[in-house]
């Protein structure tokens, strides 16, 4: 029966993965982190970077409920609900791209299930957010959208006006740009391939990506993202230090590393050259969590 084990994954993900990740986080930090970033925590691939854990996080520096929430670049609106499951007084979602039947859909499906939680989606730039007055939100939520913004001290510039203040911008995002996957493409082959972004020109980089087949035009085909030019191509210290200088105070800072490019930089088959100028850490790190306080 569909989800007859889910409250056994539940518990697992609430008392097992806490201890898995402390432990591989040590070991992780020694291995790869890098002092500079002093990360807080270290995650080898995406075993307990899920959302619930994620909102819990969020919760320890903000109370959720009664909170107004912006759910920045909330694509189809699919992480919305997660953070309805905690009751803050309003949600308002914002994505570059028009998803109106699916947050159609979620806004009926909120108003029977948690009617006290008004819910709204909205296309806009993230750059230009000026339909909100100064200090509208409590909480800023961004869910793998930082890896697309192409001009970070902009929006970072507009969501430090649209908070209030000691409001809390929370995001987490990946495969960035210098990664593995980090073009959302490639790597879907071979895990020799994930760096192929980064190696690959011209000609053979586009006949890489035409292997895919027939491109379907949405958000779930990274061949959008890259059509686009949608991609911020910042290394992990540079969007830390894109947040300090638009103002915000560290409270904690996650890395994921990546096992598939540990797995390529390590095959004997694998020619790192084109990458020698690259820093590892930097080859290594897909993904990132960040909270910061206004």
């Amino acid at each position: 029966m569909p989800g007859r084990f889910e409250p056994f994954k539940r518990l697992v993900r609430a008392y097992g993965y806490p201890l898995y990740n402390w432990w591989n986080h040590r070991r992780l930090a020694r291995r790869y982190g890098d002092a500079r970033i002093a990360a807080d925590l270290y995650l080898w691939g995406q075993r307990g970077n899920d959302y619930e854990r994620q909102r819990r996080r969020v919760a320890r520096y903000l109370p959720v409920q009664e909170s107004r929430i912006l759910v920045a670049g909330c694509g189809t609106g699919r992480d919305v609900e997660s953070w309805v499951r905690l009751s803050p007084r309003e949600i308002v979602g914002i994505d570059l791209f028009s998803y109106r039947r699916a947050w159609d859909m979620w806004v009926a499906r909120f108003k029977s299930v948690a009617p006290g939680v008004s819910t709204s989606f909205q296309q806009g730039n993230l750059e230009d957010l000026n339909q909100f007055p100064a200090g509208s939100f409590d909480l800023i939520s961004s869910d793998a959208v930082f890896e697309h913004v192409r001009d970070m001290p902009k929006v970072l510039a507009q969501f430090r006006r649209v908070l209030k203040p000691g409001g809390i911008l929370y995001a987490t995002f990946g495969p960035l740009w210098y990664g593995w996957g980090g073009d959302h493409v490639s790597g879907y082959d071979s895990v020799l391939s994930g760096f192929n972004h980064l190696t690959l020109e011209g000609p053979a980089y586009k006949a890489y990506l035409e292997g895919l087949g027939q491109q379907e035009h949405s958000e779930h085909d990274g061949r959008t993202w890259i059509d686009n030019d949608l991609f911020s191509r910042l290394k992990p210290m540079e969007y830390l230090e894109c947040l300090e200088a638009a103002g915000f105070e560290r409270l904690f800072v996650a890395e994921i590393i990546d096992p598939s490019a540990v797995a390529c930089l390590r095959h004997s088959d694998f020619d790192r050259t084109p990458l020698e100028k690259l820093d590892l850490h930097d080859l290594l790190v897909s993904g990132m969590t960040i909270i910061y306080r206004r």
